[in-house]
């Protein structure tokens, strides 16, 4: 597994090979390449005899449906350059009209397409059952397409393609075909349909699927090169299993995020979805946890993050946005229409956050304080008040880690809010010279509240600052790294010597608890507060647990952010786009 392909290898008698690999050139460097929705399909096949072989694939339409009962349709067609596709979408097409979490798209066609050219290939769409009986029988496709529309059951239609040939002994044979999405409409925020930022470069599925496939070998070329690059830059930041589990998490995060197009403004926008937990849209509390992955890579990506929220936040919908902090979430995938008294509020969690990932963009992307002025400033300032009234006691309040309930007097989340004051201080700092009063009052709070924090979390002196302030206990301090990657100075050197000493003491085979509560963690914040050890040895030595829990726990799914770290099982989430956090070490190599 590369961040750009995924390579199977199956070795077919004893001499017989089939490599099959899926490659999505989702590079975050470039906006085309990431809104993209296609992926390249290769079968190479080899042998040290020769043979006839013949190859079958299929798509089923159950991929453009949520129910098998509702009804699809299907068709063909030749590109202008060259390509014959398939297609097949529900017949009611309602865009953006079914909302959740684990429930399919239903609207939009999938595609299948391969060259036209290819005198070796057969296409069709038919039945699974049929379509499969006439490869085993003929070793090749029927070239024809069998009525349409209908429901997906009883018989499952598949868009399919085969190739018969002849391999001779150390010749390879490569078949390469094109599997693509085309949703028409992505998102629903507040009411304006937004198409996928692609359509803004290509008038139409089948011109992008035209320059996907001209694309190919340079593309491939590009991204071998980006996955070389990749697994030097990731070792040497935090060693070979460092750099394997952010290549398996790189399609995890990107996967989780769509960027799109605002006609209203003719500017790009990026959501992300809460996978496996909720299904809400732009949740700012996990995008907060894969930040890092947005910041290292271009931080203008985090940027497009975050206009959604701050529009909201500003009243630029069609909904009343009243709380005095940042919201949660927008609403549920795809449809932002969530009002206020529907929010899941994270008041210090959620502000703070904003104010941290608004100054790791500056640190980058300084000139956006100008948009930031001219656009948001009253907002943020009455945001910066709202941390300043609730700190350094949170009192009794939700945090990320809502999965436990609201934790009173926490000390993690006050640690977030404190370090929230020192962003916002450098916020103000950017916006010239009339606001130098109050980043001076801003920085002697936060070093002010840091200390009262020390004093809170631990009265008594011990070896570990507790989980709440008003009870004995412990719990990971992860939120402090910011401190790291924004140059702040608000809590001394000592608070992450003696956490990080007192975690090595609760280390298990898979990784360090959340907390004393129970043995579960979260792995992203795991990663965070080994980052407390700044030697590469020291980190990767402690990264090596969560890469040793990915590798032996049973259960075979998209890598979990939640799991028993004293079992290495699974406990809940997964394919969650939060693994972006593991990107915090190399970004803090880089800023």
């Amino acid at each position: 597994v590369t961040p750009t392909r995924t390579i199977y290898i199956f070795e077919v008698g004893t001499d017989l090979q089939l490599t099959v690999t899926f490659f999505t050139p989702i590079l975050p460097t470039s906006h085309d390449l990431m809104s993209r929705p296609v992926t390249y399909i290769t079968m190479s096949v080899l042998s040290t005899n020769t043979h006839h072989v013949d190859l079958y694939f299929s798509a089923s339409a159950e991929l453009a449906v949520q129910s098998v009962n509702e009804s699809v349709s299907w068709s063909r067609q030749q590109s202008p350059g060259g390509l014959n596709t398939m297609r097949t979408g529900t017949v009611a097409q309602q865009y953006c009209a079914l909302a959740g979490d684990a429930v399919g798209i239903n609207w939009g066609y999938l595609y299948v397409a391969a060259p036209s050219s290819d005198a070796q290939m057969a296409q069709c769409v038919g039945p699974q059952a049929d379509v499969r009986a006439a490869f085993v029988k003929t070793g090749t496709v029927p070239n024809d397409t069998k009525s349409s529309p209908g429901p997906v059951t009883p018989s499952y239609p598949v868009l399919a393609v085969s190739w018969g040939m002849t391999v001779t002994p150390g010749n390879t044979i490569e078949k390469t075909l094109i599997i693509a999405y085309d949703d028409v409409y992505s998102m629903n925020y507040f009411g304006l349909m937004m198409k996928a930022y692609w359509t803004q470069l290509y008038p139409n599925i089948l011109a992008l699927m035209d320059k996907a496939w001209s694309d190919y070998p340079s593309l491939l070329l590009e991204a071998t090169q980006f996955d070389v690059e990749f697994f030097e830059k990731m070792t040497t930041a935090g060693g070979d299993k460092y750099s394997t589990l952010t290549a398996l998490s790189f399609r995890q995060v990107m996967g989780g995020t769509k960027l799109v197009w605002n006609s209203q403004n003719s500017s790009i926008w990026f959501f992300m979805k809460e996978i496996s937990s909720d299904g809400d849209v732009s949740t700012m509390d996990v995008i907060f946890p894969a930040s890092p992955f947005f910041l290292y890579y271009d931080a203008t990506l985090l940027q497009y993050l975050l206009l959604p929220i701050l529009e909201y936040s500003m009243n630029h919908t069609n909904v009343l946005y009243n709380l005095p902090w940042c919201p949660h979430h927008l609403g549920t995938w795809p449809i932002s229409n969530l009002r206020p008294d529907q929010q899941e509020n994270m008041p210090v969690e959620e502000t703070a956050g904003m104010m941290i990932m608004l100054a790791a963009i500056l640190q980058q992307n300084p000139d956006w304080i100008d948009v930031l002025v001219a656009n948001y400033w009253t907002l943020l300032h009455n945001w910066g008040e709202f941390l300043l009234s609730s700190l350094p006691d949170p009192e009794n309040q939700l945090c990320t880690d809502d999965f436990e309930g609201p934790i009173p007097h926490n000390s993690n989340l006050a640690g977030k809010g404190i370090i929230g004051l020192g962003a916002w201080a450098q916020i103000l700092a950017l916006a010239g010279d009339f606001e130098d009063h109050e980043v001076a009052f801003y920085e002697k709070i936060s070093a002010a509240y840091a200390a009262a924090w020390m004093q809170l979390s631990n009265p008594n002196n011990t070896n570990h600052y507790n989980q709440r302030y008003d009870k004995p206990g412990w719990s990971l301090k992860y939120n402090l790294i910011w401190q790291y990657l924004l140059h702040l100075k608000t809590f001394p050197q000592e608070v992450f010597d003696t956490e990080l000493a007192f975690y090595r003491t609760k280390l298990t085979p898979y990784g360090v608890p959340l907390d004393n509560t129970m043995p579960s963690s979260d792995i992203d914040s795991e990663s965070w507060v080994f980052c407390f050890d700044r030697t590469v040895t020291g980190f990767g030595e402690l990264f090596g647990l969560l890469y040793d829990f990915a590798d032996f726990t049973p259960q075979r799914v998209p890598l979990t952010d939640w799991y028993w770290v004293d079992q290495g099982t699974q406990r809940g989430f997964q394919a969650r786009p939060v693994l972006g956090g593991f990107w915090m070490q190399a970004l803090l190599q880089k800023v």
